[in-house]
C-alpha cells in the first residue's frame, strides 16, 4: 500500500501519524523505534510504551507502508497506523 496525497493537498501541509506498536515497551525499544522513524525523515513528536506520534510535511511523506516495513525490518510489529492532516 503506497500513500499518495490527494492532488489538492498542499505539499507543505503537515501530516501526523499515530502508530500503535505493542512491542514498544522499554527505553531500548523506544530508542530503536525513534531511530527508525527519524531515518525515514519523520519528526518524532511523542514516543512512549505502545505508541508513537510522528509528523512530516506531505511532500516528504514516506507513507504508511514504508513506516511499517522499516519497523518490521527492525523487529517491531505495527498494529495500526492512523493519519491526520493539519
Amino acid at each position: 500500500m503506497t500513500h499518495t496525497p490527494p492532488p489538492d493537498n498542499n505539499p507543505t501541509q503537515l501530516l501526523r501519524y499515530r502508530l500503535q506498536i505493542p512491542s514498544l515497551t522499554d527505553a531500548d525499544s523506544i530508542g530503536q523505534v525513534r531511530q527508525v522513524l527519524m531515518g525515514l525523515g519523520l519528526l518524532v513528536d511523542r514516543i512512549e510504551a505502545g505508541e508513537a506520534e510522528v509528523a512530516v510535511a506531505s511532500a516528504q511523506d514516506p507513507g504508511r507502508e514504508a513506516m511499517q516495513q522499516a519497523l518490521q525490518a527492525a523487529g517491531f510489529a505495527v498494529q495500526d497506523i492512523t493519519a491526520e492532516s493539519s
